[in-house]
């Protein structure tokens, strides 16, 4: 009998690496899975295939309790009997920067590769919503589909199969797993429960799939193999009796006969959907991991700053200038410890208290690592930077900007002098000799450790200034500046104190006036459009879980409208800022029923700070809370003078263009959207962009005229909350009690490009760095000399590798981009032999672009993200140049 129908049974398993237990027990777990899945594949030949769930860390987990089955595990790999990739985890994409996606499936597929060859499927089983930008991102990687299981409304499609395009045009086939990945989970043995529980499984999977192949998804979330499925597909086979075939398949196999069913489609049977797909009711989408335990996404932000946009750029200028190598094996282990707090339920803060303690040892870690890291590649360039100009007694001051666009933001930085030189007074001069103004905040004797690779640690007594003053660092490089002791510097003056009757905040092109409440107007003085009530706080009960934000019966959200403390205010010709307090008596908790607020109250402490820096476009916006109370969220509430024509939200690869009520059609309690690094709701007269370091979540309420951006959500379940609860559900830590402080900064925009929008909230997020560096180093690195039983008191010298070669300029740009494009990596190549440059276009049309960088020449090599080359760009006089179109991304091999 000829068959029309072939039904695809796929062994698999998903892998939370952590989840509702830790690492270590599900490790365990992982390895029992695995030694009784080799067992089997050894004994039933009928087994044929099994899937480790798109992924290559569990190969890593595997290997760390079972070295001794490396050979045997990688050989059915080979085998193509076990799947792999592609990629490295299973990540979750809003919370994570697109160039961390990338490097996910770089590492995916090189680890993959070593074994035979990656899965070659966009394997999304999971994720809680898809970018819009994924489409492209698998292209780039030679994958042309996507399997996905969460974000896609079946009830607003006809099909599930479609084309899914991303904003540049790209597309894949898309393939949604209706019935997720647990469709055929476990099969019964029993002949009549076999045909019983099949003929359902048929019967659903024919009234919404009309092709000839069906995923019949056999696993789920930590489960092993089903030991007993080759005997149970042979009983189902003889069952059918021909007229359907049932296979032990792969899902390349599915997919491929999913994409010869598609073609042959006529035109207006596919849909094409382009963007990200965030569809579905709350529990599909799981929005509410946007703010669970914002402490975690936070650290995971500084730690993107760190590798991102330090560690590799300076590395990168410290190999092409010759200072010092590009250590690629330790940014290899930075990169993979990093992504270890990227799996769905680690980063989206949804996991046991313990899982997310570890993953903030991680980033204790990682940071350790990356201060080490970054502290030797300044240093490097400091050193050799001109001494032409400073004395024996001066320091160098060299501070670092990796963003896109020149900074010129206050800062605050310890200086140092050796005690024993008595300094009281210091100049802080320019390139020019110039005299750049600071104020001293504070003075103090201390004392310092000082290390040396060939001496003991040595302790210096040393007097520290901390000052503040404002440097002009340009893009993508480096300014140096001169300490000189015992000159008289020039003290940045003070302004003459207000006379109004709450604090007002100005430069020439802004005006802040804060309101009794703390909140402020904001005057744009370019356009003179005033934003009423900035900076609002709301609070609201949560009777969610750390998923999902839920509404509390009988809770209305409360605004603070009481009057606050003003604290201080600080006025000189570097910044304006003023600090207000106060204590919101908030219901402690839910009550006994988990349905309500408590009507007994806690009290929370707010200290708010907003700061205007002289030459600003922004206000930044510092809040302290310590926070006291449970089960409820926070935001702060910028308010426009009409409802919002779209809202532009930073996104990976792209700056996301969504309708004020997006996705007000599904049934949610909070219509919650992700942002990355900044979001922008624009008005008919302007609009208000926020920057914001290690905040995602926004919704727009009051019919689109505010923007609410969750500043803490404390809940303590993984699951829905119960009367009685499960006892190994609750998670305290969840409920973030305690103090935190979340940092922002405000700015009204009219007539501002997205990309240049873009390239402030990056330059917000990373700030720059500073390395003082002075000139008598002998007595700066004085440590201790060990010899032992010996009388020799002196100290070894450090001899220096680069004492011969050319100095550097006191500024200088490392490289530099024209063009309205946004850079996410400058890093060394895989293949160890040239620096990459990778950018993308934000906007809806064509940008040109010009690369200039010392020592460019022959050609640049145009390549896809795996950095295969793709084609070939002259270079003319150090610069190349290159059209991105819109929504593109572009990778240059240098």
């Amino acid at each position: 009998m000829t068959t029309n129908k072939t039904y695809h049974f796929i062994s698999h398993t998903h892998w939370d690496r952590e989840w509702y237990l830790p690492l270590e027990r599900f490790r365990y777990r992982l390895v029992n899975l695995i030694d009784r899945l080799l067992a089997l594949l050894d004994r039933d030949p009928d087994f044929r295939y099994f899937h480790l769930d798109g992924q290559t860390i569990v190969l890593e987990d595997y290997y760390a309790l079972r070295p001794g089955n490396r050979e045997r595990l990688e050989a059915y790999i080979k085998q193509g009997r076990i799947l792999i990739g592609p990629w490295y985890q299973q990540n979750d994409l809003y919370l994570t920067s697109g160039e961390s996606t990338v490097r996910n499936l770089m590492t995916g597929i090189k680890d993959s590769r070593r074994l035979g060859g990656e899965m070659k499927v966009g394997y999304l089983p999971d994720h809680f919503g898809l970018i819009g930008q994924m489409p492209q991102i698998f292209q780039e990687v030679g994958l042309d589909n996507c399997v996905f299981g969460r974000g896609y409304d079946m009830a607003k499609h006809k099909l599930p199969f479609f084309r899914w395009q991303a904003p540049d045009g790209s597309a894949v086939d898309g393939m949604l797993l209706y019935y997720w990945y647990n469709s055929a989970q476990r099969l019964p043995s029993d002949g009549e429960q076999l045909r019983s529980v099949f003929a359902g499984m048929r019967e659903r999977e024919e009234a919404i799939n009309p092709s000839p192949h069906h995923a019949m998804m056999n696993g789920v979330d930590h489960l092993e193999a089903q030991y007993d499925l080759s005997e149970v597909l042979a009983k189902l086979r003889e069952q059918s009796e021909g007229e359907i075939e049932i296979v032990h398949s792969r899902l390349t196999d599915f997919v491929q006969g999913v994409q010869s069913y598609m073609q042959d489609q006529q035109d207006g049977v596919l849909e094409t959907v382009e963007g990200e797909l965030r569809e579905c009711f709350e529990y599909s989408i799981l929005s509410g991991t946007l703010s669970s335990r914002i402490y975690l996404k936070q650290a995971n932000a500084h730690c993107h700053d760190l590798v991102e946009k330090w560690i590799e750029p300076l590395s990168v200028f410290c190999r092409v200038a010759d200072l010092d190598g590009y250590e690629t094996d330790t940014i290899d282990y930075f990169w993979k410890l990093y992504m270890e707090n990227h799996p769905h339920d680690s980063i989206c803060g949804c996991s046991q208290d313990s899982v997310h303690d570890h993953m903030m040892d991680r980033y204790t870690r990682l940071k350790e690592l990356a201060e080490e890291i970054i502290d030797r590649k300044m240093k490097a360039v400091a050193k050799q930077v001109s001494a032409e100009r400073f004395g024996q007694d001066d320091q160098k001051l060299v501070v670092f900007n990796t963003s896109q666009l020149r900074s010129s933001a206050v800062v605050r930085m310890p200086v140092y002098f050796l005690e024993e030189d008595q300094v009281a007074d210091f100049a802080l001069l320019d390139d020019a000799g110039q005299p750049i103004p600071y104020q001293i905040v504070s003075e103090r004797l201390s004392r310092i450790q000082v290390l040396s690779p060939i001496n003991l640690p040595g302790v210096l007594k040393v007097k520290r200034f901390d000052i503040e003053w404002q440097p002009g660092a340009p893009a993508l490089g480096y300014a140096t500046y001169q300490i000189r002791p015992h000159s008289h510097g020039a003290i940045a003056r003070n302004l003459p104190e207000q006379t109004s009757q709450h604090p007002i905040l100005e430069n020439d092109l802004l005006k802040v006036e804060l309101q009794a409440d703390g909140s402020f107007h904001l005057h744009d003085k370019s356009t003179g459009v005033v934003y009423h009530n900035q900076g609002r706080l709301q609070d609201a009960g949560d009777g969610g879980d750390l998923y999902v934000f839920k509404n509390v019966e009988g809770d209305t959200p409360a605004l603070w409208q009481e009057a606050v403390s003003f604290t201080s205010l600080t006025r000189n010709e570097l910044y304006e800022e003023c600090v207000y307090e106060f204590t919101w008596e908030l219901p402690e908790s839910l009550d006994h029923t988990k349905r309500r607020r408590t009507d007994a109250k806690k009290s929370s402490l707010f200290r708010v700070s907003l700061r205007l820096d002289r030459t600003a476009s922004e206000v930044k916006m510092a809040v302290e809370i310590d926070n006291q109370v449970k089960d409820h969220r926070l935001r702060l509430l910028f308010k426009g003078a009409s409802q919002a024509k779209e809202v532009l939200a930073g996104g990976q690869f792209d700056a996301v263009k969504r309708a004020w009520n997006e996705g007000s059609e599904f049934q949610r309690d909070a219509h919650s959207q992700p942002f990355w690094k900044w979001v922008a709701p624009r008005y008919e007269e302007g609009g208000i962009a926020v920057y914001a370091k290690g905040l995602y979540e926004y919704e727009m309420t009051e019919q689109g005229r505010t923007i609410g951006i969750t500043i803490l959500r404390g809940v303590e379940t993984i699951n829905m909350r119960e009367e009685v609860e499960l006892e190994e559900d609750r998670q305290p830590k969840g409920q973030c009690l305690g103090a935190s402080t979340v940092e922002l900064s405000v700015r009204p925009f009219s007539l501002e490009s997205i990309t240049q929008l873009y390239q402030e909230a990056e330059l917000f997020h990373q700030g720059v760095k500073t390395k003082l560096y002075p000139m008598d180093q002998e007595r700066w690195t004085r440590g201790r000399a060990w010899v032992q039983d010996t009388a020799h008191k002196g100290l070894f010298k450090e001899e220096d590798p680069n004492t011969d070669k050319p100095s550097l300029p006191l500024r200088k740009s490392f490289m530099e981009v024209d063009g309205e494009v946004m850079l996410s990596a400058w890093k060394w190549s895989e293949d160890g032999e040239r620096p990459v440059l990778r950018i993308y276009n934000v906007e809806d049309a064509t940008s040109r672009v010009t690369v200039t960088a010392d020592g460019l020449h022959g050609e640049i090599i145009a390549a896809n993200l795996l950095e295969e080359p793709c084609g070939t760009i002259a270079v003319q006089s150090g610069r190349f140049d290159a059209e991105v179109e819109a929504k593109k991304i572009k990778t240059y091999l240098m």
